[in-house]
């Protein structure tokens, strides 16, 4: 288990002023940057690593200059053409030259995993007065091992200061996409029905044809039509009602594309393998379900069949 890193408890944002640069008009409005206050060995813990420039140290305390780092969201919108390491900003007009920018941080997700990394800055907590606070770390092993020996440390550096809560990062990720999860086991269980359902109609459909045709199928198997070929026609007949709800399934899936990509996250709302995969289990259960009434239909008597009304 590494040292814990600490993080502020909440973001919030501020106005971003540029040293060097003009703001005209009565009300000047500068950028918005989001802002996290963090200790010297967060990036390090949470293994973000530094682009340009350095990240913060023990020296960047309440009587040493301020500064700050940036991420490359904030590079690119604020510093596209130039180097951000060495400009200053504020957040105010009068207060442009308040941070010095020492590095560039890779993006990073805090708030949301699912918009973009917004431009953020992050601030030493020994230059700023943090409220509530975070500590991060990281272990070698599964994490919920280590939560006991936590706490523990925790109580010995200060047996009245409560721990509210303790959660590793995929329990906080799957929390944050428990409504996507219990929709995915939705679709999943209604697929899996419709599926079926699917393949009890197929069945159902050929065998109502089979019985229908019992006459004709004995004429043809008295006029020297093999089992095979009696085999082959019912199949014909079943694939190709399994190939027209295909073409019609696909055309609905694109089409409704759209209205399922907000639910969707790291993944194409029209993924082909996915797609082929459920095109091939369909078909297969559906050969399945078509080849039971005709091998029934290839094993009709033909003086049977020629009796039957």
């Amino acid at each position: 288990m590494s040292q814990p890193a600490l993080l502020s408890g909440s973001t919030s944002s501020t106005s971003i002023f540029i040293q060097g640069r003009s703001y005209p008009g009565a009300d000047p409005q500068g950028g918005r940057i989001h802002r996290l206050i963090i200790s010297p060995n967060f990036f390090e813990v949470m293994g973000i690593p530094i682009l340009l420039g350095r990240g913060f140290t023990g020296r960047d305390g309440e009587s040493a200059p301020k500064v700050v780092v940036i991420n490359q969201a904030a590079a690119r919108k604020y510093f596209p053409d130039e180097n951000p390491v060495g400009q200053r900003f504020g957040s105010s007009l009068e207060t442009t030259g308040t941070y010095e920018i020492v590095g560039i941080l890779r993006d990073a997700k805090y708030n949301s995993v699912r918009d973009a990394a917004p431009p953020t800055m992050y601030v030493p907590y020994l230059q700023t007065r943090a409220g509530n606070a975070v500590f991060e770390v990281r272990t070698a092993g599964a994490p919920d091992g280590v939560v006991g020996s936590i706490r523990e440390a925790v109580r010995q550096v200060d047996p009245d200061l409560p721990i509210m809560d303790v959660s590793t990062q995929i329990e906080q990720i799957e929390r944050r996409f428990l409504q996507e999860k219990v929709f995915a086991q939705a679709y999943t269980l209604f697929g899996g029905l419709a599926l079926l359902l699917a393949a009890i109609g197929l069945f159902g459909l050929m065998s109502y044809n089979v019985a229908r045709r019992t006459n004709e199928i004995g004429i043809r198997m008295a006029l020297g039509a093999q089992r095979r070929d009696v085999l082959g026609l019912v199949m014909r007949e079943s694939m190709i009602l399994v190939a027209i709800g295909v073409v019609v399934g696909l055309g609905i899936a694109v089409a409704a594309s759209r209205l399922v990509a907000a639910l969707l996250f790291g993944l194409s709302p029209i993924d082909g393998l996915t797609m082929l995969l459920a095109v091939g289990t369909m078909t297969l259960i559906s050969a399945i379900a078509g080849y039971i009434p005709a091998r029934r239909a290839s094993r009709v008597d033909p003086l049977l069949a020629l009796r039957y009304e």
